[in-house]
């Protein structure tokens, strides 16, 4: 296969496949460490990891899709002068600012832990800084060939991050335990796996696109004098682009923040330390942890759509950006239905199979997965249409959707958290409050903008049908399997068949045909 111009399927399918696995790998890093130190002490990883993942998204957010997507218009115009120049006015803006933020970051790692209520989490919040350096020059490449629509390159990029984080990290805890250091020492230890994982990310794509194949060179005819984009409307096309990403970016991730300051905050009020600790912490470390595993299926379709609708746009080839937009929008709803519906059936077994030696933090954990499961639905449709609006050039409309959302979000986490008959679930219910409202603003933007509306039977009607007839299978297939196998076993088979169940009811009810879902496979070159 040639590594240019992957389909949007064929790259959705990339980026999704590595994508799980990448979340089950993280899962396979976070279970046993809890498993170590506790759900208590995980909080500690959970605050660094959100202070850590605000600050990344100050420093990258806007990057790889702002480069994907000049570069891909870049191509669509055949300014092909113009692709290395881009790489240059980005990596020159962020990988200082890169700098800045993790020298920061670990010069007032004691406050921030402060701030956050766990001075405990010091070790973690000074150990995961590095890795915002490695990231922007790892965003970078990945913005470089995403642009060229190959994700491959993305893919195998997380996919050597998650592993190397699990044998590092898990790897330095478990030294570090067995020699009797405190429990924020080990953490801390984990997370320096962290940054460890992602030098070796950085490695891989520096030499991976040093090493590129003459497809991503500039052919010699193209080497000739001919007109190029002046570096000033460059630097300003790309600032018009990223900015407003890191924005919305940094505005969403203000989500994960809130619940890490006002969660704990409120808790204490009216419970002990430790019991506040392992309410967030069963939270943040486990229901959140199972709940990432299939949310980025959805992602991934998001940031194989960008490229292909940026170039469809350069060209102004509104009838492609229109069935693009329309088929993908189906496609992430059958993922994002089957796997809210489905993960909500199974919420208790899963986390029963995952955490067999914190039974406290299973039962804690179990109604918060069951509330956050139907959150797929709206976070995974919200960064789809956020996606298409960026890929048409209004990177400024989501940021307005994704503040109102902050805002919801956080007055809501507020109000229900201080409430002691509802405590911590406040947290899940907020969030699936905060996202419709968002999905409702960006297909109101893309009404306005573009002029149509998602095809509702087929993004809403159906795949919410076939999302229950999920959830009846999962809980039939459970009850029966458990009838003649053990319970860690028998959550298998009825996981299959009610993925089975659900892809049958939704031929039968035509919202896809075997045709498409070959395609979907298969397609691998797209020729428009």
């Amino acid at each position: 296969m040639s590594e240019r111009k992957q389909s949007v399927a064929y790259g959705a399918l990339v980026l999704s496949v590595s994508g799980f696995l990448v979340k089950l790998v993280g899962a396979v890093f976070r279970i046993p460490l809890t498993n170590l130190v506790g759900a208590a002490a995980m909080s500690y990883y959970t605050s660094a990891y959100s202070i850590y993942v605000f600050l990344l998204a100050i420093a990258t957010s806007g990057l790889p899709t702002g480069i994907a997507t000049m570069v891909s218009r870049s191509l669509a115009l055949e300014k092909y002068k113009d692709v290395p120049r881009i790489m240059k006015i980005a990596a020159l803006i962020f990988v200082p600012l890169g700098i800045c933020l993790a020298l920061l970051g670990f010069v007032f790692a004691m406050p921030l832990a402060e701030a956050m209520n766990s001075k405990e989490a010091y070790w973690s919040v000074a150990a995961v800084m590095p890795a915002i350096v490695c990231i922007c020059v790892v965003s970078v490449f990945k913005g470089f060939f995403q642009g060229y629509r190959n994700m491959t390159p993305t893919a195998v990029s997380n996919l050597i991050e998650a592993i190397v984080k699990l044998i590092a990290g898990y790897g330095i805890a478990f030294f570090l335990y067995n020699r009797g250091y405190p429990l924020e020492q080990v953490v801390g230890g984990a997370v320096l796996g962290v940054s460890v994982s992602t030098m070796a990310a950085m490695i891989f794509m520096s030499s991976r696109y040093l090493f590129r194949s003459k497809n991503y060179r500039l052919p010699a005819k193209e080497s000739l004098p001919s007109e190029e984009t002046p570096v000033k409307k460059l630097t300003r096309d790309f600032l018009i682009i990223s900015l407003p990403l890191i924005v919305s970016s940094v505005t969403a991730n203000l989500m994960s923040l809130v619940d890490a300051f006002v969660v704990m905050n409120r808790l204490k009020v009216y419970l002990s330390i430790e019991e506040s600790k392992l309410l967030w912490g069963s939270y943040g470390n486990m229901a959140l942890t199972i709940f990432n595993l299939p949310s980025f299926l959805i992602t991934a379709i998001g940031m194989s759509l960008i490229p292909a609708i940026a170039a469809a746009h350069a060209k102004k080839d509104r009838q492609s950006i229109l069935k693009t937009s329309n088929d993908t929008l189906r496609f992430s709803a059958i993922l994002a239905f089957g796997s809210a519906f489905g993960l909500n059936a199974v919420s208790e077994h899963v986390l029963r199979l995952f955490y067999p030696g914190d039974p406290a933090g299973v039962e804690a954990a179990t109604p918060l997965l069951q509330i956050i499961s139907f959150a797929l639905i709206s976070v995974g449709l919200t960064n789809i249409t956020a996606s298409i609006l960026q890929a048409v050039g209004k990177t400024y409309l989501p940021v307005i959707s994704v503040a109102a959302g902050a805002a919801i979000k956080t007055v809501s986490t507020l109000i229900l958290v201080s409430i002691p008959e509802v405590n911590v679930l406040g947290a899940p219910i907020a969030t699936n409050i905060a996202y419709p409202v968002m999905l409702v603003m960006n297909i109101f933007f893309i009404k306005k903008n573009l002029g149509f509306l998602p095809e509702w039977k087929n993004v809403l009607f159906k795949p919410l049908a076939s999302g229950i007839v999920c959830w009846g299978a999962a809980k039939l297939f459970l009850f029966l399997f458990e009838k003649i196998l053990p319970t860690k076993i028998a959550l298998f088979p009825a996981i299959i068949c009610a993925i089975l169940a659900y892809f049958a009811f939704m031929l039968v009810i035509n919202l896809v045909s075997f045709n498409e879902f070959r395609d979907f496979l298969l397609k691998k070159r797209n020729n428009a």
